[in-house]
């Protein structure tokens, strides 16, 4: 196949930008990608990137890029405050779209990308890529495989600590209020991969608190924090397993992901490798997950180690953070070269954005909300 020729908006030098500790390694090691082409706020930071990287083309005028004839894919791996006026052209010009997740600032914003996609006929995908780590298809397959019997109930933990131990910049801070980052980045990335894992609710009710009221910046001000970054969920599958979820984005303690599944037979607890660490990285991303399982009632856990069958791309890629996406990208290949769905097109970007709409009603109205995916 003729590799998908791709320009980014979003990579830099700074190695620790998600673009470039993540899309960058995992296109470059994928066969059926070329990354040629980086666009960036000014030609300075372009080239930058550019020879960071060792990609050919840096562009300081990102509809500059867009008029490249040979471009198939532009990837937007940016602020969700930019996604909007970053993918609205890019389909505009003819061109398969990655955005990253929260994919936009609102449900308006994400409906909108995802309508102008289907009117001009282009494939998309959005930065999702935790539900394609080779430990969510094998506990799914051991659920589907009758592991746990009976699915009873989930119970599901998320814990960010970067902002509660750690003074910030003003720009990080007008990031983490524009995305309304306990809900869209931390709950949308949590709970899509709790989707991943056992599947979508059915219905819900929710609290939503602000814990965190203030940050301290690293000018030395003290700043106001507004947006809500406590969560708690309860809900119920469907086949009636309930579930109990709590997220909190600014948070003493370190908890990227813990799942506990438990059903009639036994029980499956994903977590994360030492889950009360601190990390330098958002925990919307964990990739180090590790398995313990026991397929009868009482029984001792067992570490389940995945089978090497379910890591589906080469070698090559580095472990760490490029693995996920390398696997979305490599399902998003697959997509175009057969003509069939991805699993996280902007139609599922949509369907996140609800279900965090669901839970932004039932907080509010204190109703037990209906959630149809």
């Amino acid at each position: 196949m003729t590799p998908i020729r791709v320009g980014i908006v979003g990579a830099s030098a700074d190695p620790w930008a998600w673009a470039s500790t993540a899309h960058v390694p995992a296109l470059r090691a994928l066969p059926e990608y070329d990354l040629v082409a980086v666009a960036s706020r000014n030609q300075a930071n372009a080239d930058a990137a550019a020879a960071a990287h060792g990609i050919p083309a840096a562009y300081g005028d990102y509809a500059e890029m867009l008029r490249r004839p040979d471009l198939d894919l532009i990837v937007v791996s940016t602020s969700s405050a930019h996604h909007h006026a970053l993918v609205m052209p890019a389909i505009a010009a003819g061109r398969h779209v990655f955005c990253e997740w929260p994919f936009g600032t609102s449900l308006a914003e994400a409906e909108a990308m995802r309508d102008a996609a289907r009117g001009g006929g282009v494939r998309t995908l959005v930065g999702l890529q935790t539900r394609y780590s080779p430990m969510v298809a094998y506990v799914r397959d051991l659920i589907a495989q009758g592991y746990v019997g009976e699915l009873w109930s989930v119970v599901f933990q998320r814990a960010n600590d970067q902002t509660a131990r750690k003074d910030v910049t003003p720009e990080y801070l007008n990031f983490l209020e524009r995305a309304n980052a306990g809900l869209r980045i931390l709950g949308g990335h949590g709970l899509d991969t709790l989707a991943a894992y056992v599947g979508e609710f059915v219905d819900l009710q929710a609290y939503m608190e602000r814990g965190l009221k203030a940050l301290r910046l690293t000018t030395g001000e003290v700043a106001p924090v507004t947006h809500k970054d406590q969560i708690v969920l309860q809900g119920r599958l469907a086949g009636d397993a309930v579930v109990s979820a709590s997220l909190k984005q600014n948070s003493p303690t370190y908890r990227p992901f813990h799942l506990e599944i438990s059903g009639s037979h036994g029980a499956l607890v994903v977590t994360t490798g030492d889950d009360l660490l601190p990390a330098a990285r958002h925990p919307g991303v964990p990739y180090d997950l590790v398995l313990h399982g026991t397929p009868a009632l009482g029984e001792p856990f067992a570490r389940l180690a995945v089978p090497p069958g379910y890591d589906r791309v080469p070698a090559t890629v580095p472990r760490g953070q490029p693995i996920d996406v390398a696997h979305m990208y490599r399902d998003f290949a697959r997509a175009l070269a057969d003509g069939t769905s991805c699993a996280t097109d902007f139609d599922h970007g949509v369907r996140r954005h609800r279900l965090l709409e669901a839970i932004v009603r039932a907080a509010e109205t204190g109703e037990r909300q209906r959630f149809a995916a």
